[in-house]
């Protein structure tokens, strides 16, 4: 080969390298959205989705006291409230909240010790009342014992509560994996005692989730219970704090934007927004233009609680099946 066709072919070669090694074109730009940015100063609080969260509420709250005052069903006209259940608003009207208050964590709230701690632990792990009642016959929230909790709880069915997803360790069936939970921290009962004891609801929920089978959701639901007890009564956060799901955060996006899509809960640089909008909401249940004054008053867990409810509400209205119906009673 002659050096004018060597140097052709080399040539040639290395402009088709170059071309190969040239940065593709931008693609098309992405169709996700991108997240809006707003200011709490923007949000007046007088739009549609506003109202209707309010009304959504304010509905649910009245067919408890329809209900409580002995007033025969249907309890609302509200097509989608008459159809499915709901949670109430405020937790401590639920059936399964009101047996533990009373058999449980009132006659411990009080104690200056670490019992009502691990009662409570406990009995959300099961978090079922037939459970509840067994493991009070036998004085194992004051008391827990392995072997004891195996023997009286084996053939108990079903033993847990299916309102949410109980996790243990892989190969254990639950009861044996739920034992194998609870016994290593009621060994070290004292020291979470200690780092819960007069902290904030956010940090308590940190200190809860550093402990084995406890994630996110369970930690917030012990940690409700606690802000009950002289553990976390005094809590600088409970109007300031709370810990959104994705029920939560699909609730917040239609409230504020009309997208339930606007927010994801675990993604980092929407935490903040997400307590901002809550902290908003809450403002405006103080006012009674949203919320009677005689009736009780919300704090953060209201706020986190009903927006859950509501997402669940606004798919129902599109179509959206639930699981659980509702019982109106009899209807005159």
């Amino acid at each position: 080969m002659s050096i004018a066709n060597w140097f052709r072919e080399t040539w040639t070669k290395l402009r088709r390298l170059g071309q190969k090694s040239e940065p593709k074109p931008d693609r098309a730009p992405s169709r996700r959205r991108e997240r809006r940015t707003y200011q709490l100063a923007e949000l007046h609080g007088g739009g549609a989705q506003v109202r209707d969260f309010f009304a959504f509420v304010r509905e649910r709250y009245s067919i408890l006291l329809r209900r409580r005052s002995g007033q025969p069903g249907p309890w609302t006209h509200d097509p989608v409230l008459a159809k499915y259940r709901f949670c109430n608003v405020f937790r401590e009207d639920d059936k399964t909240t009101m047996w533990f208050r009373e058999h449980v964590r009132e006659p411990l709230a009080q104690a200056a010790d670490m019992r009502v701690l691990m009662a409570t632990v406990i009995f959300r792990w099961f978090n079922r009342i037939a459970t509840g009642k067994v493991l009070l016959e036998y004085n194992l929230f004051a008391d827990w014992n392995a072997s004891r909790a195996r023997d009286v709880l084996k053939d108990l069915h079903p033993l847990i509560t299916g309102a949410y997803v109980i996790r243990t360790p892989a190969g254990m069936n639950k009861l044996e994996g739920l034992i194998s939970l609870i016994s290593p921290m009621w060994d070290d009962r004292q020291k979470l005692y200690s780092e819960i004891n007069g902290q904030t609801l956010e940090n308590s929920c940190v200190v809860l989730q550093n402990r084995p089978g406890l994630g996110s959701f369970m930690a917030y639901e012990i940690v409700t219970d606690l802000r009950h007890t002289q553990l976390l009564s005094g809590a600088s956060d409970v109007m300031s704090w709370a810990n959104p799901g994705p029920g939560a955060a699909r609730g917040l996006g239609l409230v504020l934007f009309g997208d339930a899509e606007e927010f994801s809960y675990s993604a980092q640089q929407d935490g903040e927004k997400l307590q901002r909008g809550m902290r908003h909401l809450l403002a405006l249940a103080q006012g009674s233009e949203y919320w009677p004054a005689q009736w009780p008053s919300w704090e953060m867990r209201e706020v986190e609680h009903s927006l859950c409810e509501f997402a669940k509400y606004c798919g129902a209205k599109e179509g959206r099946k639930l699981k659980q119906r509702f019982d109106q009673g009899p209807r005159g």
